[in-house]
């Protein structure tokens, strides 16, 4: 048996229910205290060039306010802000309370709400 050989599978899936897709973030690079102290490396971690690639969103059922910002691209403040907005078209849906402390989207209003968006802006071009 070779010691230096490879598992076949270095990185296991791990259980996820299924419908679920999964993308694994950039690694930041960032040198070691005893090499910054020395003077040999940048005080400040070294940051990817991309960004990180977004977080699982489910094909069906409800999702979380974070994957419907990592699906859509957008900050905390954008997305509070349109939903405040009444008059703006194709208007974000609304979340669905599912507890007494749980919001979530539906996945099928977020992805509508994407294809009306597309269409706005094929509209908007023409």
């Amino acid at each position: 048996m070779d010691l230096n050989a490879k598992p076949e599978n270095p990185k296991p899936q791990g259980f996820l229910p299924d419908g679920y897709v999964v993308y694994e973030p950039t690694p930041v690079a960032t040198a070691s205290l005893k090499a910054v102290k020395a003077g040999f490396a940048p005080h400040k971690p070294v940051k990817p060039k991309s960004k990180p690639e977004p977080i699982a969103f489910p094909t069906e059922g409800y999702c979380t306010y974070k994957q419907v910002q990592a699906r859509l691209q957008i900050s905390n403040s954008t997305m509070f802000s349109w939903l405040k907005q009444k008059n703006r078209l194709p208007r974000l849906p609304m979340p669905v309370r599912i507890g007494p402390r749980a919001m979530r989207f539906s996945v099928q209003d977020i992805l509508d709400y994407e294809r009306a968006a597309r269409e706005a802006t094929k509209v908007a071009a023409e």
